[in-house]
């Protein structure tokens, strides 16, 4: 898979995330997508992290947090940040 493909589907993510969403969350529905993309993809852990780091610049510390997630956790991640757009107060407890 190339850099190009896996730039625009980082790119789409943030293009069409609900602009109730605050641009930290909507990073970190990015990451959190893109991460669990690339793996089903079959692309392997080390190159997707050097992906979101050096190439699209993102926020390390949550490409840490998430590089190692499994699909289910990574779901669970998108669920929490896609609901705060449909909530009235904007925020969820974590």
């Amino acid at each position: 898979m190339n850099k190009i493909f896996m730039n625009g589907y980082y790119q789409g993510v943030i293009e069409v995330a609900p602009a109730s969403l605050s641009a930290a969350k909507v990073e970190e529905l990015a990451i959190a997508m893109t991460i669990q993309h690339l793996r089903h993809a079959g692309i392997k852990v080390s190159t997707i992290h050097d992906f979101l780091i050096f190439d699209i610049q993102a926020n390390e510390r949550l490409v840490n947090n998430y590089i190692n997630d499994g699909a289910a956790e990574l779901e669970e991640v998108q669920a929490k940040i896609l609901s705060l757009a449909f909530t009235k107060k904007g925020s969820i407890d974590q």
